[in-house]
């Protein structure tokens, strides 16, 4: 009997609550309902916009931005994980390239020059990109003055400085803003919207690697689709970006024939949750100017040894220049120039062939105590940048190939 007598007076506890609980949520719903307004309550062409103000309202973000590489063998993920602060401009990632078993080796190989091996952290602060290609490592930091004297190259972490839209920069957030709806979103139970809508071709190409919107300059006029999605409240939740139409125009480079779709993806979770991750300012690593402690190899001396692991760029344009008794990767042999002029129209000429000969000469004639020891491979390798100009003047047309090259040799 007491055990039925309780039973009932827990009922009859529960059913004067009810009515309280009902009330409480009824207030939440019109809360979040009032919040959404200032985005919702826009004409549709200002919602986009909107939305960006009321993301950086929030505070605090977590993010995954990813860029998808699809083949036959499987996929090949770009991906960048993080959290950012937009009151304070500040953000810190963690980014690594993964790939399927399958996924053809040429492909990869050439994604690879875009993301160094493994996985890197990347944190901005205004202006400012700081890299830690391991967790042994100091962060590297990169300036805008530091990133005008190392060039173009640089271009691979510049990338992710804070930006208008975010504190990381490169993904789809600063895409949105630059795109209008023209019809009406799907709305859907949770109060969330979504639109489907187009950008220009030129626009998301910047989603790309910078070596990879290098090779094309005409992005042609066929459209990407995107579907973005707002919550409730009106913030960025997520969008995704089929970029078909910009893989056609890297196949006509006969860039990633192999790949068959490319696609872009972002999604924001966690608003106002305080930031996870240890950024350069805390963890006790030591912080390195990249403009002190990094150069461009075409500015090394002949038989300067350096090294390109720990520069958070995957390439051999720029280095750490290092002693030559210390562990480093290459050993620059010569600083070449080459300056051909060749009869008739050879506008299709591969520039970077010239240099092989020149850069042969030079390591055949370096003195022996450079490459003693056995610490070099067989062979050697050269990197730089150079021109085709073709001319007609006089009834005459003329080919003339300039550049400047580093020729070097690897440690193995």
């Amino acid at each position: 009997m007491g055990t039925l007598k309780t039973a009932r007076h827990r009922g009859a506890a529960l059913a004067l609550l009810l009515p309280v609980i009902i009330g409480v949520a009824g207030c939440g719903t019109g809360e979040k309902a009032e919040a959404g307004k200032a985005v919702y309550g826009l004409p549709l062409a200002e919602q986009f916009q909107a939305a960006t103000d009321a993301t950086r309202e929030a505070g605090t973000a977590a993010f995954v931005s990813t860029l998808t590489y699809g083949a036959a063998g499987g996929d090949a993920v770009h991906e960048a994980k993080g959290t950012q602060d937009y009151g304070r401009g500040t953000a810190i990632a963690e980014l690594g390239l993964t790939a399927g078993r399958h996924f053809p080796a040429d492909e990869l190989e050439f994604l690879r020059e875009t993301a160094p091996d493994g996985k890197q952290s990347v944190a901005t602060a205004e202006d400012d990109v700081y890299v830690r290609p391991g967790d042994d490592s100091a962060w590297l930091r990169y300036t805008p003055e530091a990133v005008n004297e190392l060039g173009e190259t640089t271009g691979v972490v510049a990338a992710h400085a804070a930006g208008d839209t975010a504190p990381y920069s490169g993904t789809l957030a600063d895409l949105v803003p630059r795109v209008i709806p023209r019809e009406k979103p799907e709305r859907r139970e949770d109060g969330s919207r979504v639109y489907r809508v187009t950008a220009l071709p030129e626009v998301a190409a910047e989603l790309l690697p910078r070596n990879l919107q290098s090779l094309q300059h005409d992005w042609g006029t066929e459209s990407v689709q995107l579907t973005v999605r707002l919550d409730v409240e009106g913030r960025l939740a997520s969008a995704t970006a089929d970029l078909g139409p910009v893989l056609a125009r890297l196949h006509e480079q006969k860039v990633l024939v192999e790949v068959k779709g490319l696609r872009a993806s972002y999604r924001l979770s966690a608003f106002g949750e305080p930031v996870k991750g240890k950024g350069p300012e805390v963890g006790g690593r030591p912080v390195e100017d990249a403009g002190k402690v990094l150069a461009p190899i075409g500015t090394l001396d002949d038989g300067r040894c350096a090294t390109t692991a720990d520069t958070g760029l995957g390439t051999t344009a720029v280095v750490r220049p290092v002693d030559c008794e210390d562990r480093h990767d290459l050993r620059v042999v010569a600083q070449v120039r080459i300056d051909r002029t060749l009869p008739g129209d050879h506008g299709t000429v591969d520039a970077d062939s010239y240099a092989e000969r020149p850069c042969g000469r030079a390591v055949a004639a370096v003195p022996h105590e450079w490459l003693r020891g056995g610490r070099y491979e067989e062979g050697y390798s050269y990197v730089g940048t150079s021109e085709v100009t073709v001319s007609t003047a006089a009834g005459r047309t003329d080919t003339t190939v300039a550049g400047d090259y580093t020729c070097y040799v690897r440690a193995s």
